[in-house]
């Protein structure tokens, strides 16, 4: 395959880490400053957003981070601050027959609407992306040979390899299983080590890591949702 996705993958296998943690974080990033300095205007964007009440708590601070837009973050924010306030009003009026809190969790006639964080579907969406690309590149030898020498990936993309249900499959099952079990071999060297009796002894450079490495892998990398 010669798609651009394909040519990001092959790039990404070459790095270190969990190459479509890496490319749909990046992926993110692309859309926060896309939004931030190219779209922060459109008024259908700007109407998702007010649906969504902004963005989920991981993605609002990742645009904080990274946007660096103050108008970007006054317009977004200050429509998700009406549509809070125009919430509350509706509950209040509402109190006598039903509850904020059930209001919320929707139940009765009218719940308080919730759309999904723009940012979490702009990552859904790149990693339905590269999962696709990746069951497509490991069918050809050199791209299944950069993959096998590769972090393979986490556990988390490696179970929505497996929901795929793609042709690729016993290959991410394989190279989960391996990295699994490098983990655990280190993971019991590292507990050992922790014992007074063997506490002098080096640590290797995967044990000083494996505390990282092993939360990376069950989770993802850090900032996915």
């Amino acid at each position: 395959m010669r798609d651009a996705a394909s040519f990001e993958l092959r790039e990404a296998l070459a790095r270190p880490g969990y190459p479509i943690c890496f490319l749909t974080l990046r992926s993110v990033g692309r859309f926060i400053r896309s939004l931030a300095y190219e779209r922060v205007n459109d008024l259908e964007v700007r109407a998702d957003l007010r649906a969504a009440r902004g963005f989920c708590n991981v993605h609002a601070h990742r645009w904080l981070r990274e946007a660096h837009s103050v108008l970007g973050t006054a317009l977004i924010y200050r429509d998700v601050v009406r549509a809070a306030l125009g919430d509350l009003e509706t509950a209040s009026n509402d109190r006598g027959r039903v509850g904020l809190l059930d209001r919320l969790r929707g139940r009765g006639a009218e719940p308080v609407p919730v759309a999904n964080c723009l940012a979490c579907a702009a990552q859904r969406e790149a990693e339905e992306r590269y999962l696709g690309s990746l069951a497509a590149l490991v069918d050809e030898p050199s791209d299944l040979a950069a993959f096998a020498a590769s972090d393979g990936l986490c556990l988390v993309h490696t179970l929505a390899g497996l929901r795929r249900g793609d042709a690729a499959l016993e290959t991410i099952l394989g190279s989960a299983r391996q990295h699994a079990e490098r983990l655990v071999a280190t993971l019991d060297e590292v507990i050992r080590k922790e014992d007074y009796r063997f506490h002098t002894e080096p640590r290797t450079g995967a044990e000083r890591t494996a505390p990282a490495d092993v939360v990376a892998w069950s989770c993802g990398a850090e900032g996915l949702v």
